[in-house]
């Protein structure tokens, strides 16, 4: 049986053994994602930074990593921070892994902290996603990591296309690693 623990930490495990650009092309594809996602909640606070932090990944996938990238990464990481402090408490957990995913992005590139940072909090935004907003209490990840991830569920549709990019984003990298391209061909007829 396939649950939800278990199918989360297998994609993160894929993203932390792709190489820095790779994972960089997988992370603007999940991220596109994300910003679907959670699109009703996003306000326009966060959604300059959200595309600005899609841009930046974007350039450092295509270019590699430059000072000039190293830099606008610091400025953007900043501004993710300033940004959390003052909404974190009023929103939604989900939502809240959401940026994180955008800012951690914005600090790997920066310099501040370690290749990978985002990987985690994106796919804890795709659980948070589908999860009971509505419900007091704590969130119970032992127990909702140990239920069955049913396929044809919302939660279970989003790790398939999770799924897809992990496993499927490698063999579209070329000496062209333009996002927008990769994306394309892993979702032929999609739009973004």
């Amino acid at each position: 049986m396939a649950t939800v623990g278990k199918v989360g930490y297998w994609i993160y495990l894929r993203l932390m053994a792709k190489p820095r650009r790779t994972y960089l092309v997988a992370m603007w594809i999940l991220c596109g994602d994300l910003r679907e996602l959670y699109a009703p909640w996003t306000s326009a606070g966060e959604e300059p930074l959200m595309a600005s932090t899609i841009d930046l990944v974007r350039d450092v996938a295509i270019g590699g990593e430059t000072g000039e990238t190293a830099t606008r990464a610091l400025d953007l990481a900043e501004a993710w921070e300033a940004f959390r402090r003052a909404h974190w408490a009023e929103a939604p957990g989900g939502l809240v892994n959401t940026w994180a995913t955008f800012a951690g992005l914005a600090a790997e590139i920066g310099g501040l902290a370690g290749e990978g940072a985002a990987a985690q909090w994106v796919i804890n935004a795709a659980e948070a996603r589908w999860r009971d907003w509505s419900r007091l209490g704590p969130i119970l990840v032992n127990t909702e990591h140990a239920e069955e991830l049913i396929e044809s569920s919302p939660l279970g549709q989003t790790f398939e296309v999770f799924y897809r990019v992990v496993t499927r984003v490698s063999r579209l990298v070329s000496p062209e690693w333009d996002p927008v391209r990769i994306r394309a061909e892993l979702f032929p007829g999609r739009d973004g």
